[in-house]
């Protein structure tokens, strides 16, 4: 028998029975929607008072979220920067080490020059590292290389300065050629970095939350935490130009400069500058690591307080299944028993209930 549940037909127990199973089937349309979507409504709205609650959290979720994936870039970035600094330090090491040799055996200098030009391009090369198309050590001018064209380091204007410096030391001696190779690789007209970057820098920087900030990595041409000694007689107040500075004057040494009277001097020279240059980078270098850490801590934090949000979410607008589908089961048994009743109460009529 079909049945069309149209209430108010004049008769009372049938029209309560009628509203009953009507009660009944928005009921199961509801379970069955809850089924479907894991959601008690399908809107805001319909979580009645735990509206606001529910926007409240989908919010902070969201602010969350974001910080974590800014976090999770600026993590890598870090990452890819400490293993290019891990490469320069690798490339100082062999090159002092290189120098110690000539100084202490007479090794001929063409060698170790020969050796530190390498070093010098495969330095700038690392300088030029980038994630993505981030340059990580360009700071807040992160879409420009802080080294224009690395592969053609030997013909820079930079270049061109040391070696001319170096090339007088027979005739100025050590002190005046030092003094002259550092003012090179110092701001100016023969610096080696890129315009953008001597005209305005600061390191790039990563939101923590609310209004704190964290440095996100190194300056390819300024200390971080570290400072340089020996300013201004072995140092620019850079390392990394110290090392610049360094690389580029080893590599345009030749057999004749080992002849002049401060050849020794000017080697004894750079390899402290070298050495101070390394040691002040291994403190920006750890520095660098605790910023590292700090990032990573703070991402666990903000993915505790999200696992928290969800759960205080979950408690608002989602279902229980198994509970839905019991719920369901029962509407679906209470709904045909609705249809029995109707459908005995519709048959009726006054002459069963006369007398015969």
């Amino acid at each position: 028998m079909s049945i069309s549940l149209t209430p108010n037909t004049g008769y009372g127990s049938l029209d309560a029975a009628i509203a009953d199973a009507l009660s009944t089937q928005n009921t199961i349309t509801l379970l069955t929607n809850q089924t479907a979507s894991g959601y008690m409504a399908p809107d805001y709205a319909g979580l009645g008072a735990g509206a606001q609650s529910a926007l409240d959290l989908t919010g902070q979720i969201g602010v969350n979220s974001a910080l974590s994936a800014n976090l999770n870039d600026a993590g890598a970035q870090m990452n890819v920067a400490q293993t290019a600094l891990t490469s320069i330090q690798s490339i100082l090491t062999n090159i002092t080490e290189a120098l110690t040799l000539a100084q202490s055996s007479g090794t001929p200098i063409a060698a170790v020059a020969a050796e530190a030009q390498t070093a010098l391009q495969q330095v700038v090369a690392a300088l030029d590292t980038q994630y993505g198309s981030i340059y990580v050590f360009a700071g807040q001018d992160s879409s420009n290389p802080p080294i224009p064209n690395p592969a053609q380091i030997t013909q820079s204007a930079f270049y061109a300065a040391v070696q001319n410096a170096t090339g007088g030391l027979a005739v100025n001696g050590a002190a005046a050629v030092t003094t002259q190779v550092l003012a090179a690789a110092s701001p100016g007209a023969t610096s080696p970095y890129s315009a953008t970057i001597e005209a305005s820098n600061a390191p790039a920087s990563v939101s923590l939350g609310g209004s704190t900030t964290l440095q996100l990595g190194i300056l390819a041409d300024q200390n971080s935490d570290a400072v340089s000694t020996g300013v201004p007689a072995t140092s620019t107040g850079s390392y990394m130009r110290d090392i610049l500075a360094g690389l580029a004057s080893i590599s345009t040494l030749n057999a004749g400069d080992q002849t002049a009277v401060g050849f020794n001097t000017f080697l004894a020279t750079l390899g402290t500058s070298l050495t101070n240059a390394a040691s002040a980078m291994g403190t920006d270098v750890a520095a660098l690591g605790s910023r590292q850490n700090v990032v990573t801590n703070t991402q666990n934090e903000l993915s505790d307080v999200n696992t928290a949000l969800k759960s205080q979410l979950s408690n608002v607008q989602d279902v229980d299944l198994s509970q839905v589908a019991t719920q369901l089961s029962e509407a679906q048994t209470q709904l045909q028993a609705s249809y029995q009743v109707i459908s005995s109460l519709s048959t009726l009529s006054l002459a069963k209930f006369l007398p015969i």
